[in-house]
């Protein structure tokens, strides 16, 4: 059975809420998944491919799941990848949130050479309280009122999305075996 690395940052809790239902898709699907928050020190050689996610900030990720890709890019040059953001830009702005998540992906897969064979990209609409911010920025969001509050996400999208990454991972994996073997016998 393979082995799934399902890695997340988090700043409120959304985006864990999110890569807890896509490892469980894929434990469904019949993957053995593990749900990790995203650190550098992560062994990813224990597993056979890997979804990492992470809430999109001002068109960036959080540090720690960029860091994660980053320190294991030999690592991971062989293995199946899957990559999501969860943002609120697309709720007042639709695809935004796909343009920012492609732009970031493409600036930091370039300027840190890294070689990921990415079978799928997603982006999903989060949930934002201001409940859970210090004094200070729920006055200034309340002055700002750029985000409205409220949960965005998904959650007939999300799943339909990790049942995809379930068949490309498998797809993906099959091909590499097959390679293998092709390789073995010559």
């Amino acid at each position: 059975m393979p082995r799934i690395l399902v890695t997340y940052a988090t700043r409120y809790g959304s985006t864990r809420d999110v890569a807890e239902c896509i490892r469980n898709r894929l434990t469904d699907a019949g993957f053995d998944a593990d749900l990790l928050q995203a650190n550098h020190e992560i062994d990813v050689t224990k597993y056979d491919a890997l979804v990492v996610g992470s809430p999109l900030f001002a068109g960036q990720w959080l540090a720690d799941p960029a860091l994660l890709l980053i320190v294991n890019k030999e690592r991971l040059n062989t293995k199946p990848v899957a990559l999501f953001s969860v943002g609120m830009i697309d709720v007042k702005h639709p695809g935004k949130l796909r343009e920012q998540h492609d732009t970031w992906i493409e600036k930091v897969t370039t300027q840190s050479e890294i070689d990921l064979d990415i079978v799928a990209t997603g982006t999903f609409d989060g949930a934002y309280w201001r409940r859970d911010f210090p004094l200070w920025m729920r006055i200034v969001d309340r002055i700002i009122g750029v985000t409205p509050e409220g949960d965005f996400r998904n959650w007939a999208t999300i799943e339909e999305w990790a049942d995809i990454v379930a068949s490309k991972i498998t797809t993906a994996l099959d091909d590499a075996e097959t390679a293998s073997a092709e390789t073995t016998e010559c």
